[in-house]
């Protein structure tokens, strides 16, 4: 559901936010069945407000979503996993204060993926 503010991102796994990444706003080609997901591997220590996760089994893991500004409005948005991998999951974490990332999914779509072991 919603629009997909982010696509192609490609980190170094040095930045301190996912949007510091390089990244590509245009969505063409990519659709939710390829929304990027993490889990990460500690206890919350306090989320930043532009970025969360949304529909895991818990709050350290889920589809990655941004806040971004669309039309004049800030819109809740996923991003897609075109390239997504361990290094960019590494970033999201770090950003939402998580620790490391111990999975990157990709194609997230369906709850199957999000419970693999």
């Amino acid at each position: 559901m919603g629009p997909i503010h982010l696509n192609e991102i490609d980190c170094t796994g040095f930045e301190k936010s996912v949007t510091d990444c390089k990244f590509n706003t245009e969505s063409q080609g990519c659709n939710h069945e390829e929304d990027a997901a993490v889990r990460c591997n500690v206890p919350a220590m306090g989320f930043q407000n532009q970025l969360r996760l949304s529909g895991g089994r818990n709050p350290y893991e889920g589809r990655v979503e941004v806040l971004a500004e669309r039309n004049g409005t800030l819109k809740w948005g996923t991003v897609c996993s075109e390239n997504w991998s361990t290094v960019e999951a590494m970033v999201v974490c770090r950003q939402l204060g998580l620790g490391f990332a111990s999975h990157a999914f990709q194609h997230a779509a369906s709850k199957h993926e999000l419970e693999m072991p």
